[in-house]
């Protein structure tokens, strides 16, 4: 599932391009994707693209948001015929033509009147999503139980927010209503910076071990920002003509079962926990 650094990625990306353009037109070809009438965005502009935790927004204005959550196997393209932008799960859709198989729903932008013809004549945007798990919603009521950035709280919100669970700490940190944002892959990489036991329940990290863990989630989250987000494992051996992230050749521990720790040299063992595949040295951890 496409992470903070992931969406943000794409956010940045968008951000260039999108603001100005009218959304002239859209064709829903999966109804359950979609949530809410989002006709009433039809000849509107947009204003800015967003991101609130992992869910990327394009707002335009007037209080209407078009919220888009990439769950699983979502992804986002937009394509002007010269500029291609790719997000989300990492596909040879990034690379092929559109729309495909896995398309949902088609936005088609245009450039209003006022701007010059070298612009160009707008583009279009692109969901799809394999399994159908995400969403696209106006105004998503998700949002609101998200909990703050990991860039934004302070230490002493972090704090009293682990300690009212005794889940494990991995679980807890992956919490979107804790903080939002942090997924299985950096939390893992944070975890293994801060020599945390993933399955330590959360209410026993002492307060210097919570202040640790909260610089190091930060730490791996700028990393993933800076590598463009990491591509899946599944998509490795895909040619995407440079348009994948990169994070996955600096991964601490996660996806590593077997290879050294980059520490100790001990080999990386593999759990599951909440659901979900957890990597960490039996070491250093």
């Amino acid at each position: 599932m496409p992470e903070l650094p992931e969406i943000e990625t794409v956010k940045l990306q968008l951000q260039q391009v999108l603001p100005g353009q009218v959304l002239s037109d859209y064709t829903v070809l999966g109804t359950k994707v979609l949530q809410g009438d989002i006709g009433i965005l039809k000849g509107k502009s947009v204003k800015e693209v967003k991101r609130a935790g992992k869910v990327l927004l394009i707002n335009f204005g007037q209080d209407l948001s078009l919220g888009f959550h990439f769950k699983m196997t979502g992804q986002l393209i937009y394509d002007d015929g010269k500029k291609r932008i790719v997000g989300g799960h990492p596909t040879e859709d990034f690379v092929n033509k559109s729309p495909s198989s896995h398309t949902r729903i088609i936005f088609k932008f245009s450039n209003p009147p006022s701007r010059k013809a070298s612009e160009g004549r707008g583009g279009t945007l692109y969901f799809n999503d394999q399994r159908m798990f995400g969403w696209v919603a106006l105004n998503p009521k998700f949002i609101d139980k998200l909990g703050p950035e990991p860039f934004d709280i302070d230490l002493k919100e972090f704090v009293k927010r682990i300690g009212k669970t005794k889940r494990p700490i991995k679980i807890a940190i992956m919490d979107q209503e804790i903080i939002s944002g942090v997924g299985n892959i950096y939390a893992c990489d944070a975890l293994w910076e801060s020599r945390i036991y993933p399955r330590l329940p959360s209410n026993q990290l002492t307060s210097n071990q919570l202040s640790i863990l909260l610089e190091k989630i930060k730490l791996v989250l700028r990393e993933g920002i800076k590598y463009g987000g990491a591509t899946a494992s599944d998509a490795k051996y895909m040619d995407l003509h440079g348009l994948g992230g990169h994070y996955q050749e600096h991964f601490r521990v996660y996806d590593r079962t077997g290879l050294p720790c980059l520490r100790c040299k001990t080999p990386i063992e593999k759990i599951v926990l909440g659901g979900r595949g957890t990597y960490f040295c039996p070491v250093c951890q």
